[in-house]
């Protein structure tokens, strides 16, 4: 009985235990680190990330709120799943992080910082 060489090495490549593929960049990368002050944010371009620090202090309309911060106050937009089950008073203190919006049309500049998550800190 002859066997194939092929055939032969698919039998023991079946054989070795699999081998999990991770795989990530380690490097430095060329984005800039995440805008952290009101002012970094409110003169950032679009979609850069933000990180503040702060309150929300009060509901504008809809998902809009008003966020306020050492440097001063910036319009937030929060959907209802950031928020999920967390419910926020304007005493308490958060971290918002998201990406800034509304400078793409400048005929109808609308700044605000679109949250894609949100901590109570404590």
């Amino acid at each position: 009985m002859r066997i194939s060489f092929p055939l032969l090495a698919l039998a023991l490549l079946s054989l070795l235990p699999p081998c999990p593929a991770e795989a990530a960049f380690l490097g430095p990368s060329a984005t800039n680190a995440p805008a952290s002050s009101l002012r970094e944010c409110a003169d950032a371009e679009e979609m850069t990330t933000c990180v503040l620090s702060g309150h929300i202090v009060r509901r504008e309309h809809k998902n809009r709120y008003t966020f306020e911060s050492e440097g001063g106050q910036m319009i937030v937009d929060i959907p209802p799943h950031v928020f999920g089950q967390l419910d926020v008073r304007p005493e308490q203190t958060v971290r918002l992080t998201g990406e800034v919006g509304g400078k793409r049309h400048p005929e109808r500049m609308d700044t605000h910082l679109r949250v894609r998550y949100i901590e109570v800190l404590p």
